[in-house]
């Protein structure tokens, strides 16, 4: 992994700044081997799925697809715990933001949203995302927990989202609450326009 770590160093250097036709090549070159890379924490993975009659070269392929894949979800919960470089975390999470998942994946999501460094906003957002899709009202305690945590940040927003479907007063107090948090009052307004337009 400390490769594949020096490799995404190296490929964000170049990609942050102008560059020469030679580090232009060079960024090139370098996506394709951080893919292979990565590919190589989740090959196993792969190998599940190909025994299930799901074919991918790429976690991203199961993101990007139009298909359903509901006999993917319990070989991408197994992994989910086991993957460390980021971006795959994020494909694996985004395979799991699916109707599919619902009721199947919301502890796992939280679990890895717990887990997550809360430096890490932009991954805990993708999960909170994931969450709102899955979540069943089993999940509304943790939601409310975790929304009104304001060292969960922006990542919040999505978790916000997700209360936005659920008709209950406790959840009606909780987003009344955040109009005053300027990090999500915005959500937390569009939550509850969903909440009367949805009674």
């Amino acid at each position: 992994m400390e490769d594949l770590e020096k490799l995404e160093k190296r490929w964000k250097e170049l990609m942050s700044r102008p560059r020469s036709k030679q580090e232009a090549d060079e960024a090139l070159t370098l996506a394709e081997r951080l893919e292979s890379e990565r590919v190589k924490e989740y090959f196993d993975l792969i190998l599940e799925l190909k025994n299930k009659n799901i074919v991918i070269k790429s976690i991203w392929d199961l993101v990007n697809t139009k298909e359903t894949y509901p006999q993917a979800i319990d070989v991408l919960l197994k992994y989910l715990p086991r993957i460390h470089n980021e971006k795959n975390k994020e494909g694996i999470v985004r395979a799991l933001t699916v109707k599919e998942a619902k009721g199947l994946a919301s502890a796992a999501l939280i679990k890895e949203y717990e887990l997550t460094p809360k430096e890490k906003d932009g991954l805990r957002w993708v999960i909170g995302n994931a969450i709102a899709t899955v979540m069943t009202l089993q999940d509304v305690d943790w939601m409310i927990s975790a929304v009104r945590d304001k060292s969960n940040a922006g990542s919040r927003r999505q978790l916000i989202r997700g209360l936005g479907t659920v008709k209950s007063l406790e959840v009606q107090e909780v987003l009344n609450k955040l109009l005053d948090d300027d990090e999500v009052k915005s959500t937390a307004m569009e939550a509850l326009k969903k909440l009367k337009r949805n009674t």
